[in-house]
């Protein structure tokens, strides 16, 4: 640990934690004979400045929600894998989102529905195509631009257009079409697994056997709930030309 304090030390610049981890790695690759291979990780908790009646504070902050996270193996080689994520992305919807077309059987109960509140805890991880030190780019700030710019098209291709938005027909589907979009946008990302539990909002209705409607409810009133629920996981891997 006390290396670790003095590598932070010795760094001139901010880093990404992407960086730092490559600069962890090298350094106790290339010092110790012993050290074949070196797995970095790394979690940023972001603390976002406070505003105080619209006015930036020169010295407060609190801290944010979404974490960024990272993992680097460094060999002696000089090959490298980059892993960059995010966790703890609560994200929400109050319409344009329903599950239907699935499967059903003698055992499903659940009726399909073209409206509801879509709400989730995304935990996105992806996998840079670098395969050695020296092929990644040397661009200042290189990963957090890209750690920004995975954000907003994961964000993006959930909400859709500000005024019109995106149908979900399923937290699958729009899952699979994130993670596919950032698939698309950027070529230097060889993979991407996403993590979205359904978080769910239930329209209250309350009732009786003597009174099957107490309060008249129109979908106004929620009740946040735990169970039941699905975590929905999927990852998506560039296809590698044969050639």
């Amino acid at each position: 640990m006390t290396q670790v304090y003095v590598k932070a030390k010795e760094c001139s610049e901010q880093l990404s934690p992407e960086d730092f981890s490559i600069i962890l790695g090298k350094h106790f690759t290339f010092f110790y004979e012993q050290v074949k291979a070196a797995i970095i990780k790394v979690v940023e908790k972001p603390w976002e400045r406070i505003h105080i009646d619209g006015q930036p504070h020169e010295h407060g902050f609190k801290l944010g929600s979404e974490k960024h996270t990272t993992e680097v193996t460094v060999k002696k080689s000089g090959a490298v894998r980059v892993d960059s994520g995010i966790e703890g992305l609560a994200l929400l919807k109050t319409t344009q989102s329903g599950f239907e077309g699935f499967i059903r059987d003698k055992y499903t109960i659940l009726p399909e529905t073209r409206e509801r509140i879509l709400a989730t805890e995304v935990t996105a991880l992806w996998r840079y195509s670098f395969e050695t030190i020296k092929s990644i780019p040397t661009k200042q700030f290189y990963f957090l631009e890209r750690y920004t710019d995975v954000k907003k098209v994961l964000v993006d291709t959930f909400f859709g257009h500000p005024k019109d938005g995106v149908y979900s027909p399923s937290v699958q589907s729009t899952l699979y079409y994130m993670a596919k979009a950032v698939l698309g946008r950027f070529p230097d990302i060889s993979s991407v697994q996403l993590k979205m539990p359904n978080i769910h909002f239930l329209p209250v209705n309350l009732s009786s056997k003597e009174n099957p409607v107490i309060v008249k409810f129109e979908d106004d009133v929620y009740l946040p709930t735990d169970e039941p629920h699905g975590s929905i996981e999927a990852s998506l891997t560039r296809i590698q030309s044969k050639m």
